[in-house]
């Protein structure tokens, strides 16, 4: 017989907006940002604004996250030039990373008419008791178009079993606790209370989120307050100890 010990699985995720990993005096530094990621632990990470370069075996992000997460699964939404990568062309969109390994689902389209191309980052983590679901989010800086994405993703989340366990991550650029943008989604699945994560250097606004559902239990969340995060980064790191079982 198996024990509550074994039966049930710990583990950290981790979601930040990273900025392209360009630092507080516009230099490229993606060891320093993979180096907080390291230093916070996670198993699972969703990070935003990723700019990985056009071969990905040779991304510097990717390279120095590989020892403690090998796995990763990227979606870019459009190409970027990156004054601050010279003669580089390359992809920006979210980026999940994981110590365990990951199965692609089909990414959700949200982009909105004559706005940034926005998408949801869909995979499957084959945690060793289940697989468990991972969206990576970063929705839109309009209203209108932040409402429409939400309805997006509560249609999404309705259409998976109950019982099949589901990570939502992101920058949700929204921070009003009613906000209309995300009522739809509120009825499918559940926000982890929001911690104050924009600006790094004075976080006033949660807009970076984890929402949980299915057989998930959430027992901290915090967003870090590190005097180093405001050089690499606008947004805090938001961190979620959960379990699974």
């Amino acid at each position: 017989m198996t024990d509550q010990h074994e039966a049930t699985r710990r583990f950290r995720m981790v979601t930040w907006n990273i900025h392209s990993c360009i630092d507080h005096r516009g230099r490229y530094t993606p060891e320093r940002t993979a180096r907080v990621i390291r230093l916070l632990a996670p198993d699972i990470v969703a990070l935003q604004e990723a700019n990985l370069a056009s071969e990905p075996d040779r991304d510097r992000l990717l390279k120095a996250l590989a020892p403690d997460l090998p796995h990763w699964l990227f979606a870019p939404t459009h190409e970027r030039g990156c004054a601050h990568r010279p003669g580089e062309t390359t992809n920006f969109g979210n980026l999940i990373v994981s110590r365990w390994p990951i199965h692609p689902e089909t990414p959700l389209e949200l982009s909105h008419a004559n706005r940034e191309p926005r998408q949801a980052l869909r995979a499957r983590v084959e945690l060793p008791e289940a697989c468990l679901h991972c969206w990576a989010v970063h929705l839109g800086l309009g209203v209108i178009e932040r409402r429409e994405q939400g309805r997006r993703l509560a249609e999404a989340v309705e259409r998976l079993a109950g019982d099949e366990p589901l990570i939502l991550a992101g920058d949700f650029n929204e921070w009003l606790p009613r906000a209309r943008s995300l009522r739809a989604l509120h009825r499918q699945i559940t926000r982890l209370p929001p911690q104050r994560s924009f600006p790094a250097a004075r976080p006033l606004l949660p807009l970076d989120q984890v929402w949980i559902r299915g057989p998930l239990h959430a027992h901290a969340l915090t967003a870090v307050r590190d005097p180093i995060v405001p050089r690499i980064s606008d947004h805090l790191p938001v961190v979620a100890d959960l379990s699974l079982g």
